[in-house]
């Protein structure tokens, strides 16, 4: 993905040739948890995994920024939590656009539409935060799958769920184990709740 084909410079007149792009490689600590945030980024290539650990040592995925998607900017403008809740990792060879705290907001400031965009792109991450906060109080695995499935079925106007991703990565997404996961899975199409396969679930009732 090129830097001009992201949202959060569409119709916009911000100068992004002057704009920094970076080579990661796979597996590449970009970020430790409670580092300073002292730049926005832009992933264009790869993935970026935010991660973070129990108290009992395990390892789990709290968020995957994708392609075009944005970080660093909830912790912008904020006074009281400017460090990354988690560590973020890339995912593949990944590609990042680097824009430091102080120049993107002069960016913002001088150009209304990207403002707009950013804020747009705000909103958008404050409902996703809100559906993890109600996934998360979900009172059982069951609940977990059933509540992310009929929130697919609603986006992607189908009872056939494409996943897009591996069964490990939706464990991650429902914040449950991967064998707890699997076990729901087989009971559910047990009880006639849905058919899956390795790349679709399928609502059933």
């Amino acid at each position: 993905m090129k830097l001009q084909d992201c949202l959060l410079f569409k119709n916009t007149r911000v100068n992004i040739n002057r704009i920094e792009v970076r080579d990661y490689p796979n597996n590449y600590t970009f970020a430790l948890d409670s580092d300073l945030s002292k730049s926005i980024g832009i992933v264009l290539e790869g993935k970026v995994l935010i991660k973070a650990n129990t108290l009992g040592g395990s390892n789990f995925t709290l968020h995957c920024i994708e392609q075009g998607q944005i970080f660093g900017d909830i912790l912008l403008f904020s006074d009281t939590h400017k460090t990354f809740s988690g560590t973020l990792v890339t995912q593949g060879k990944t590609k990042i656009a680097i824009i430091p705290n102080k120049v993107f907001e002069k960016f913002l400031f001088n150009d209304n539409d990207l403002l707009r965009n950013f804020l747009r792109l705000i909103s958008d991450k404050s409902y996703e935060l809100n559906y993890k906060s109600r996934l998360l109080s979900q009172d059982s695995v069951r609940e977990k799958i059933l509540f992310y499935l009929f929130h697919q079925k609603r986006i992607q106007k189908s009872r056939v769920i494409h996943l897009n991703m591996t069964k490990e990565e939706l464990a991650n997404q429902l914040f449950v184990q991967r064998p707890s996961l699997s076990r729901e899975l087989g009971r559910m199409k047990k009880d006639g709740l849905i058919n899956y396969d390795r790349y679709t679930i399928t609502i059933k009732k």
